[in-house]
């Protein structure tokens, strides 16, 4: 009986895999090859982020997929820039991004060409790419400055058992007491998103329904939206997701 039942369970989570496979399939070959390059003008993006009741201070993306797009991706970075968010994290499990930091960047400035055009002087970004840059640089604040953090899995639970660390040391030296741990405490340690707030809307490219470790202390707060795939990601598709964004009432566990 027990064999019969393993037989099962195989067959359906082939079935399930398969499925899964063929649906991503389609919706990166079958999306019009006038959608994917269709340029977008900063003037669309300045009217659209108006209609929006609230826009997302710092925006994180988890890349949930084994192949990583670095034109999708900075299509998503200079979207959000021309749409007035400040801070945005690049999250894939792996480091990739952090590895090849200076391929993303030349997208960027491709993409920022296409979309801002005469406007791309006003705006500027700065490119997180290691703890060391995200530490060390300072961070200031400008109306259309954006911050953009490369991140990957040595970002978040070991970011967190270094914090852990870091309070036991203080404990140690005196430099505290035991009982004094508390939420600002320990955002002070955390070395990873130095200078970021957290993130206020979390979008997941792929089919995984997991985070894959991305941030865990920092998005205790923040609205989780999901998208099949980063790949031939289209503006509509970004926009749909801000404005459900924008559609939320947090009440913060009332």
């Amino acid at each position: 009986m027990a064999f019969y039942d393993g037989i099962v369970l195989w067959c359906v989570h082939t079935i399930l895999t398969l499925k899964t496979l063929l649906f991503t399939w389609l919706f990166r070959t079958w999306k019009p090859v006038e959608t994917q390059y269709r340029k977008v003008a900063y003037s669309r993006c300045c009217n659209d982020s108006k209609l929006l009741q609230k826009i997302p201070i710092h925006l994180g993306l988890v890349i949930a997929e084994n192949q990583i797009s670095y034109v999708d991706i900075a299509n998503l970075v200079v979207w959000c820039m021309a749409v007035g968010i400040s801070y945005i994290s690049v999250y894939d499990t792996r480091g990739i991004l952090k590895k090849s930091h200076s391929s993303l960047s030349s997208e960027i400035e491709k993409k920022r060409d296409d979309v801002l055009g005469h406007e791309k002087e006003k705006f500027t970004y700065q490119l997180h790419h290691s703890l060391a840059t995200s530490k060390t640089d300072q961070i200031t604040e400008s109306k259309k400055k954006s911050h953009i953090l490369l991140l990957s899995a040595q970002d978040g639970r070991p970011d967190i058992v270094q914090a852990a660390k870091g309070y036991c040391q203080q404990v140690y030296e005196q430099l505290t007491k035991s009982n004094a741990v508390d939420v600002g405490l320990i955002d002070s340690l955390l070395q990873a998103t130095s200078g970021f707030p957290d993130p206020d809307l979390l979008i997941r490219f792929g089919t995984t329904s997991s985070l894959l470790g991305y941030l865990p202390w920092q998005i205790r707060l923040t609205e989780i939206l999901s998208i099949p795939t980063h790949w031939s990601i289209d503006y509509k598709s970004f926009m749909n997701v801000l404005h459900n964004y924008a559609g939320t009432q947090q009440r913060f566990g009332k």
